[in-house]
């Protein structure tokens, strides 16, 4: 796999209302382990660990099994 660098922007297909309008999600890497999410025309960003990610995905997705199971009784 290859080694985070240099910081990295991608333009997502999810979209925001912000500033008025809605605009597309700008999702940046950035060396050593942050993710950076801003509204695509917008300045103010907002960043996560990796981890903090990873941790969160992980909770929603506990969370979602346990609704699912939920729902089935």
């Amino acid at each position: 796999m290859t080694e985070l660098k240099r910081p990295v922007s991608r333009v997502s297909a999810g979209e925001v209302y912000e500033a008025g309008r809605a605009r597309r999600i700008v999702v940046t890497l950035r060396p050593p382990n942050v993710i950076a999410l801003r509204a695509q025309g917008c300045r103010k960003e907002y960043c996560l660990t990796t981890e903090t990610c990873f941790a969160m995905a992980v909770r929603a997705h506990v969370e979602a099994e346990h609704r699912k199971k939920t729902r089935k009784k």
